[in-house]
């Protein structure tokens, strides 16, 4: 985790511990969601890799998108601060490199981990709120490589992955349907997963749906 993460979680972990004076609105709560998610990914520098290595005609398409998922847990230290820490799976997703002479590479990868974050949220009237979460992700990133014609994966090399612990961050709405169970929709950003070796470093946007219990 470097610096910049280190003091967001700090800070974010004070906030909670200064908001623990309110026991009234103590509460723990449970849920989960899904939605697309997506990577970014550098076609052109992943075709440029293999200019360097002495191939010709390089083309990459990949596919960036996905179905995602969080499954959470929570508790509701006041009105206004949480502390929540969820299991996040963003999906798969993959590539391929054709080249001259012919040959290909493919790889598929996938990314999930454990999040902790803290979520502020701020009610407006008695049914609906707003939130924004901030935390960190302790993530891997797993890529499988299959080569074809010219191009062969070296025995050891089919399988690559990169674990990393770094900032995630969100916002979202949030409709009470009850005092115990609510509703939800929000975006959520994840940053510097993966490597070069698992396809290049890489953030993610999950745009999920979910729902909410509290006990």
């Amino acid at each position: 985790m470097n610096k910049r993460t280190t003091h967001i979680a700090v800070a974010a972990l004070a906030v909670i511990g200064l908001s623990a004076a309110a026991p009234s609105y103590a509460q723990w709560y449970v849920g989960g969601s899904i939605g697309k998610s997506d990577i970014k990914f550098n076609n052109a520098a992943q075709s440029d890799q293999f200019l360097d290595l002495g191939f010709t005609n390089p083309s990459t398409v990949s596919d960036t998108k996905d179905t995602g998922y969080r499954v959470f847990g929570g508790y509701q230290l006041h009105k206004y601060i949480a502390i929540e820490a969820a299991y996040v799976d963003l999906g798969r997703f993959s590539f391929r490199t054709d080249v001259t002479p012919r040959g290909s590479l493919a790889g598929s990868t996938r990314i999930d981990g454990f999040e902790l974050s803290a979520v502020g949220t701020v009610p407006i009237g008695d049914r609906f709120g707003v939130f924004a979460r901030i935390g960190v992700l302790a993530a891997q990133t797993k890529t499988s490589y299959t080569g074809g014609g010219s191009i062969e994966t070296l025995l050891g090399g089919e399988n690559q992955r990169k674990r990393s612990t770094d900032l995630s961050y969100g916002l979202g709405i949030n409709y009470n349907i009850n005092k115990n169970l609510s509703v939800r929709a929000d975006w959520s950003r994840y940053e510097k997963l993966g490597s070069v070796l698992t396809g290049g470093r890489t953030n993610a946007n999950l745009y999920a749906l979910g729902v909410v219990y509290r006990f």
